[in-house]
């Protein structure tokens, strides 16, 4: 990571569940990161408690934050737009690593 700029996943899953989802996908270019206890989506207020037997998952979110650890740009799924836009959200991130 130059400059103290990364990219990381975050997921309720186990450890080992990331393992073998990185082994299946023949590896992963980031860090993921576990949130087991499902403090990190609790704390960022993307925890769902709305799906029965799946209480505590994430609701898929991107999060773009600075060097200063402030959020600066975020996604958040919804029925309309189930997946991101990947290249606005590129250069939201180019925009931002470069002081925009």
């Amino acid at each position: 990571m130059a400059n103290g700029v990364g990219i990381y996943a975050i997921s309720v899953d186990s450890v080992f569940s990331h393992q073998a989802f990185a082994k299946e996908l023949g590896g992963l270019p980031f860090d993921l990161i576990g949130d087991f206890e499902r403090k990190m989506v609790t704390d960022y207020g993307v925890r769902r408690d709305d799906v029965a037997g799946y209480s505590g998952m994430a609701r898929r979110t991107i999060f773009i934050i600075d060097r200063e650890r402030m959020i600066r740009w975020t996604w958040v799924a919804s029925r309309e737009q189930p997946q991101p836009d990947y290249d606005a959200v590129v250069e939201e991130a180019k925009r931002i690593a470069s002081g925009g």
